[in-house]
């Protein structure tokens, strides 16, 4: 049947599993809080690999293009699996499904060639939300789990204070321009480069985490928090303070990339499998990468499609005389910033999450 007008009903929070855990307390424990640790790995190897001989340039190099074969470029090919590959998807958005595939790859080759500051610094930008919305994903979650009540103002309080941490120191590199990208200093506004600026912000989101504290406080007495939430949002606020304080931006955020990609990676290999038990998946070749006794073949793959880019990319560079950093960035972004596209869709479907399968009609 066409599912073009497809309405998706959720089900009741009395009906969205078994507990406050995602998929189970080892589960969500791993792959989405407690392996934040996982952020500083990338700049402890940074500072071994120089400590035997390599050159910052080296170290970083080799720092970013293992995060990316191991979990930054599997996470981002993965979205694929549910989005352009999957018939169900592509029916239910229509346009918006192919749009993006053309246009953003046509955007970064023009943008690489004639504003690459701005398609930088627009690219940092894009990244932070997204990294807050799958964040924001995850909390929303949570809530649903235990059948909170959800309004607009948790939503934008949760995405406020992660976004407020990430950038409040920042914004201090910001203003002195000191916030570099690799050999690129990302753009920022001349008039906005006064140190009271910075300060203005701290102020702010001091206010705002003060405030989102009190209220959270009043949902533990009211028994509407859960504890993997709050652990989840305790780690995500205060790692993203954290990251931008190290001197090489570039290594620090291949961290925070590194936990971003394992939750990301865990969290679509569980939707996979939990969709493939319920006969949801409309692609053959998606439903022979799904399941558990599948999840080897998952991850091959997903390494697999970031080697085949990494070919591309090469190509480009030495076979088609591109500037190195230019064929990077326009094989890169390219998926990329596709995958972000796709997943403003997807960070606001909770139906593959829930326990009991979707109910469908038409509207």
């Amino acid at each position: 049947m066409s599912t073009k007008n497809i309405t998706v009903r959720e089900a009741a929070p009395s009906s969205l599993a078994d507990g406050p855990w995602i998929r189970s307390r080892k589960f969500d424990l791993i792959f989405l809080t407690a392996s934040g640790v996982l952020v500083f790995l990338p700049y402890l190897s940074y500072g071994l690999l120089q400590r035997l001989g390599a050159s910052t340039a080296t170290a970083s190099l080799i720092v970013g293009l293992a995060v990316t074969l191991l979990v930054g470029g599997p996470h981002m090919y993965s979205t694929y699996l549910r989005t352009a590959l999957e018939p169900r998807f592509r029916e239910r958005y229509g346009w918006l499904a192919y749009a993006p595939l053309v246009i953003i790859p046509a955007l970064v080759v023009i943008g690489s060639f004639y504003a690459f500051l701005l398609l930088l610094t627009a690219f940092f930008f894009w990244a932070s939300v997204h990294v807050t919305h799958q964040a924001q994903f995850i909390s929303e979650t949570y809530r649903r789990k235990v059948g909170s009540r959800i309004t607009t103002l948790d939503r934008l309080l949760d995405g406020a204070v992660i976004l407020g941490a990430l950038y409040t120191v920042a914004m201090y590199k910001f203003v002195t321009g000191r916030f570099t990208m690799g050999s690129s200093t990302l753009l920022f506004p001349e008039f906005l480069k006064h140190i009271w600026v910075a300060q203005a912000f701290t102020a702010g989101f001091a206010a705002l985490f003060l405030y989102y504290v009190i209220r959270t406080m009043g949902e533990i007495r009211r028994g509407e928090a859960s504890w993997p939430r709050l652990l989840f949002m305790a780690a995500t606020v205060g790692l993203a303070f954290i990251i931008p304080l190290f001197d090489n931006l570039d290594v620090a955020f291949q961290g925070f990339n590194t936990w971003h990609s394992l939750q990301y990676l865990a969290l679509t290999w569980f939707i996979l499998t939990r969709q493939a038990d319920r006969g949801e998946i409309g692609s053959g070749f998606v439903r022979g990468l799904s399941g558990i006794s599948r999840t080897r073949a998952f991850y091959a793959a997903m390494v697999g499609a970031t080697v085949i880019s990494g070919g591309v990319y090469l190509l480009l560079w030495r076979g088609l005389g591109m500037p190195q950093d230019r064929a990077y960035y326009v094989v890169v972004l390219s998926f990329l910033l596709v995958h972000y596209f796709y997943d403003h869709f997807l960070f606001r479907d909770f139906a593959p999450l829930q326990e009991k399968a979707a109910s469908y009609s038409r509207s």
